[in-house]
């Protein structure tokens, strides 16, 4: 017979669970680009007497982790090859297992000229890798994606090396976390059709830490009172076995 204890114990698991999701988001407070997970429950409802009488009980369920994409603070920090997307999107970067999507736009370039990202990945433009040349001038990257620089060895003469993807989903719930910032999904990309980039700026994370620990407090708080009931019915439990077979 179903008890209202198993349902605590469901709650109890729930909470566990949120707080290691709450702790991941405090951990991650200053990862550029750290997008916060909340966490989604559901209930599972139960027929169960107690005394003879209908109960209405329901199990708790930690369902599903969502992710929240909205925008974090965004940062100046000087680099020619920090960009950061204002509104929707993802940068593209080519793995070794395939395409990945990220909001962190701290780049730079590898020993053969490519931008690259944190993890040494390049990133896509029109499809493919984009090459600067180091000895042209100052990087410029336009609102659109734009990557320009003016050859200073050759009279100013301005050259541009391509146009940065920035794409975005129907529907973000299919994005799965990977390394770092990275995220994968089956669900095909769709082209942001006129993407909003600032140079020399990084995103930050969106975690807001003092909702994050008033969550953690209520978590633990919620949590003590599932222990105390607990125990409360342990006690009641022995007691109920002490009376009913009486030590000799």
């Amino acid at each position: 017979m179903e008890t209202p204890t198993y349902v605590a114990l469901s709650r109890q698991t729930a909470l566990l669970r949120q707080m290691d999701v709450v702790a991941n988001n405090l951990a991650n407070l200053t990862t550029p680009g750290f997008k916060q997970e909340v966490e989604v429950f559901t209930t599972v409802p139960i027929r169960s007497q107690v005394f003879g009488a209908p109960q209405k009980l329901a199990y708790v369920q930690d369902f599903a982790t969502a992710r929240d994409f909205s925008a974090g603070p965004m940062t100046p920090t000087g680099n020619d090859l920090d960009v950061a997307i204002q509104g929707n999107g993802f940068f593209v970067v080519q793995t070794p297992n395939g395409p990945r999507y990220t909001r962190l736009g701290h780049f730079s370039l590898n020993a053969a000229g490519q931008l690259v990202n944190k993890q040494g990945y390049p990133v896509l433009a029109g499809g493919a890798p984009m090459t600067i040349n180091p000895d042209d001038g100052p990087v410029q990257i336009a609102s659109d994606g734009t990557v320009s620089a003016d050859r200073t060895q050759q009279g100013n003469a301005q050259v541009v090396y391509g146009k940065l993807d920035v794409v975005d989903f129907q529907d973000r719930d299919t994005l799965k976390p990977e390394e770092g910032t990275l995220f994968n999904t089956n669900t095909p990309p769709i082209q942001v059709a006129q993407p909003a980039l600032a140079q020399r700026m990084l995103e930050q994370s969106n975690v807001l830490p003092v909702k994050e620990l008033t969550t953690m407090i209520w978590v633990q708080r919620n949590y003590e009172s599932v222990q105390k009931f607990l125990d409360g019915e342990d006690d009641r439990m022995r007691r109920a076995v002490n009376y009913i077979i009486p030590s000799s």
